[in-house]
């Protein structure tokens, strides 16, 4: 992909950008019926997240520690 600014103008929109935002639209749609009609999902989801989250921090906890000895 290439931008060129030199103009002064608006860079140009990539090609496949329009097909892009339809499968992500797509696909943002169908999550949101998947959650609709399994509620526990989005509790797994939710729960997830927090796990993963908790895990980076852990994670980066951890390395700062050993860093600072």
């Amino acid at each position: 992909m290439d931008i060129n600014l030199k103009g002064g103008g608006m860079p140009s929109l990539p090609a496949n950008l329009p097909m892009l935002l339809l499968f992500v639209g797509i696909a943002a749609i169908g999550f949101g019926l998947l959650i609709l009609f399994n509620e526990w999902l989005l509790r797994y989801l939710v729960a997830g997240i927090f796990i993963l989250f908790g895990g980076l921090i852990l994670l980066v906890g951890a390395r700062a520690k050993r860093m600072l000895g």
